[in-house]
């Protein structure tokens, strides 16, 4: 007989391993939900960090205050289309020298600087952005002093880059009076041990004969008249540069603000070199730089027993830019060397050499030729006056508490860029 199916029998589950995968169910569900969660809400902060948080992080603090991000790129674009109108001008300029090899190659040289400058966009940002927190250290220092840039200004400002004056054409500034270096005295001869020629200074001001104007022929062409730069007419160019720069992003506030900044800047640059004189202490000296202090001692031993001194500068003088010519320094004005040169240097009476004087570069034997107070030329007092801004801005700074947030780098625009057509391969 067959035998008969057993009947099954109902499985038997443990109560507390039924518990324990009903647990464990529970935490992977669980642990799914939250895994999920982090996921949407971490696209969702991707969303909100590019579309919001990102553009409300200061890019810097200045002291605790912001530099303002719309500002910050705006600015970036302003000095890259700076950068590349002056990139298409200099292109279209080589194309004049294609012919001459030398001057189509410094055209190239100038333009692929330019144009490696502005492909490094985070570096470029960088220096747009240093730019922009020493605006903000001048203008908390302006408002300490007092100084202001009102809104008139900034128009007129404004104005002028268009060479609209409504008020009249501004006078020039007077210029300095013709530069000339002071004669030779009988005892610099003596020191330099040689009879100077006239210089390209001494004869470009010497008095040249004044040539006669030709009259004019009775029967001259009457040239048309130009036509009147109205406050309208001005008001139209303004306008069209404001939407030419609203083209690439670059607001008219920025501008404006812009503007401001250099007005202030221009300000504060004037009331810190105020005190500069026309009329300064300078020095003629010359100097032989060695490596050690005993070698100073032997060139001063060898002086001292007469030798000449510039042979002795152009056998061992390091200071290859003048060794040959005796180490001559010309005349210079306070801060123009370093502290340690520049002291012993106006320490000095006429004629009298130093003793072995160290700085950063070595060790220096100085004499003095010439020690006296005289006007400065132009380009010298403007460099007085840098010079005297450039220690001061940089001990104002020293002390500022500056914040620099990465930000800056995915907040700096790669453009307006180079054209494709114009780029150097």
């Amino acid at each position: 007989m067959p035998q008969k199916k057993s009947e099954d029998k109902p499985v038997y589950r443990n109560p507390i391993h039924s518990a324990k995968e009903q647990k464990q169910n529970r935490f992977v569900v669980i642990g799914f939900i939250v895994i999920a969660a982090l996921i949407v809400g971490l696209i969702a902060y991707a969303f909100l960090y590019e579309g919001v948080l990102k553009n409300n992080i200061a890019v810097a603090k200045v002291n605790g205050t912001e530099i303002d991000n719309k500002y910050f790129q705006d600015r970036v674009r302003l000095e890259r289309n700076s950068y590349i109108q002056q990139f298409l001008l200099l292109s279209a300029q080589s194309q004049f020298v294609a012919s001459d090899p030398a001057s189509l190659e410094y055209y190239q040289n100038q333009l692929t600087q330019i144009q490696t400058l502005l492909d490094g966009t985070e570096e470029f940002g960088k220096l747009v952005l240093d730019k922009t927190i020493d605006d903000e250290i001048l203008a908390q220092q302006a408002e300490s002093k007092g100084i202001e840039v009102t809104d008139a200004e900034v128009n007129e400002a404004l104005q002028g880059l268009f060479e609209f004056f409504p008020k009249g054409t501004p006078t020039p500034a007077p210029t300095f009076a013709p530069y000339t270096t002071p004669s030779l005295s009988k005892q610099q001869e003596a020191i330099l041990k040689y009879t100077p020629t006239p210089n390209a200074t001494t004869v470009a001001t010497q008095e040249l004969p004044q040539a006669t104007p030709t009259p004019l022929p009775e029967t001259a062409e009457v040239q048309p008249t130009a036509t009147l730069y109205t406050e309208e007419l001005y008001k139209q160019n303004y306008q069209e540069y404001v939407t030419s720069m609203a083209d690439i992003d670059i607001s008219e506030e920025s501008l404006r603000t812009y503007m401001y900044h250099y007005l202030l800047n221009q300000k504060v640059f004037s009331e810190v070199s105020k005190d500069v004189t026309k009329d300064q202490e300078q020095v003629w000296a010359r100097h032989i730089l060695v490596k050690t202090q005993a070698e100073a001692v032997i060139v001063l031993d060898r002086l001292n027993k007469g030798e000449d001194w510039a042979a002795i500068a152009a056998e061992v003088s390091l200071d290859t830019s003048n060794k040959d010519d005796g180490g001559d320094l010309g005349w210079f004005s306070r801060g123009r060397m370093v502290k340690e040169f520049e002291d012993a240097a106006f320490g000095l009476e006429e004629g009298k050499i130093s003793d072995p004087v160290e700085t950063q570069f070595g060790w220096h034997i100085i004499q003095i030729i010439g020690h006296k107070t005289f006007a400065l030329s132009e380009t010298d007092y403007r460099t007085s006056q840098e010079t005297v801004y450039t220690v001061w801005f940089n001990s104002i700074k020293e002390t500022a508490e500056i914040n620099i947030n990465d930000v800056y780098k995915e907040l700096t625009p790669a453009e307006p860029a180079i054209p494709e057509s114009n780029r150097i391969n």
